[in-house]
C-alpha cells in the first residue's frame, strides 16, 4: 500500500485493519439500481473520515450517497453505500476506494485501497414481449367471451324451440366459468421464504433475497437505501429485521456470524 501523499502533516495517524467494496448485485439491466458499498475498519474511534476518497462511476447515475460511522471498543467502522443506476450496458468495473492516512504501524504516509469491483448489464428487455403477452390474454378474453355468447344464444334458441312445441335438436351445455386466479402472496410469504433459503444455504445470493424481500414488506423499492426504508414504517419488529439485514449485508466481515444470527433471530420475531 506504499503512497506518499502531497502533504503528509495534514493526514491522520491510523491503523487501518480493513478497506473493502462489494456491489449487491453482479448482473442487472439498464435502469435497474444497484448498491456499492465500501467498508473501512480503522482501530481509533474517529467520528469521520474525509480522507475516504470513493470511485469514478463512469457513466453510472448516481442517486444517492449515505455514509455511516459507528464505534466500537475495537475502534471504528465506517460503512459508505452508493446507490447507482446504469444507464448503458456493458461490463463495467470500479477501481478500488482509497484512503491516505499516515501509517500508525510504521509512521509513514501510505495509500490503502481496497478491491476493484466488477459488474455486468444488460439491455433492457423489449417491450415486444409485454405487449404480445397483453394481446395474447386480450385474445382468450376475447374467445371465452365469445364462447359464453355461442352458448346463451344457443339456450335462447332452445328455449324458443320449446314453447313451440318443437324438439330441440342438440342440447346445450351450460356456461363454463372462467377459473380462479389462485389467491396472491403476501410480503410475510415472501420473507419467509427467503428466510429459509437463507437457514438453509447462508450465501450471499439468499441474504440479499432476504434483505430485498424484508425492504419490499417495509414498501421500500430496490433503489433506496436503509434510512429510507426505516422512515416508511413503524413496524418495530420489521425496523430491527432491516437493521440486522444491512449489517449483515454490508458489516464487518469479523462481525457476520453474529449478524446473521441477529437477522434470522429479528426476522422470525417479525413474522411470529
Amino acid at each position: 500500500m506504499p503512497a506518499t501523499p502531497s502533504s503528509a502533516a495534514a493526514l491522520p495517524r491510523l491503523h487501518v485493519d480493513a478497506l473493502s467494496m462489494r456491489a449487491d448485485r453482479a448482473q442487472m439491466q439498464v435502469g435497474e439500481t444497484f448498491h456499492l458499498a465500501i467498508h473501512v475498519h480503522v482501530r481509533e474511534p474517529v467520528t469521520r473520515l474525509d480522507e475516504l476518497v470513493i470511485p469514478d462511476v463512469g457513466t453510472m447515475q448516481l442517486l444517492g450517497d449515505e455514509r455511516n460511522v459507528s464505534t466500537s471498543p475495537s475502534g471504528a467502522d465506517v460503512v459508505e453505500t452508493l446507490t447507482l443506476e446504469p444507464t448503458q450496458a456493458g461490463t463495467f468495473t470500479f477501481a478500488g476506494a482509497y484512503l491516505d492516512a499516515i501509517d500508525a504501524r510504521t509512521g509513514k504516509p501510505s495509500r490503502f485501497s481496497s478491491n476493484p469491483v466488477r459488474v455486468v448489464v444488460a439491455a433492457k428487455r423489449s417491450d415486444f414481449f409485454g405487449s404480445w403477452w397483453a394481446a395474447t390474454k386480450l385474445i382468450a378474453a376475447l374467445a371465452l367471451g365469445g364462447t359464453i355468447l355461442l352458448a346463451l344464444l344457443a339456450a335462447v334458441v332452445s328455449v324458443v324451440r320449446l314453447r313451440r312445441g318443437d324438439r330441440p335438436v342438440v342440447d346445450v351445455a351450460p356456461p363454463v366459468a372462467p377459473p380462479q386466479p389462485p389467491p396472491g402472496r403476501t410480503s410475510r410469504d415472501a420473507v419467509a421464504e427467503a428466510l429459509h433459503a437463507y437457514r438453509a444455504s447462508p450465501a450471499n445470493g439468499s441474504l440479499l433475497r432476504l434483505r430485498a424481500a424484508l425492504f419490499e414488506a417495509a414498501g421500500a423499492n430496490a433503489g433506496w437505501t436503509l434510512r429510507d426504508a426505516l422512515k416508511v414504517t413503524h413496524d418495530a419488529a420489521l425496523r430491527d429485521a432491516l437493521v440486522a439485514a444491512e449489517h449483515a449485508a454490508f458489516g464487518p466481515a469479523q462481525a457476520r456470524e453474529a449478524s446473521s444470527e441477529a437477522l434470522m433471530r429479528t426476522t422470525e420475531g417479525w413474522l411470529r
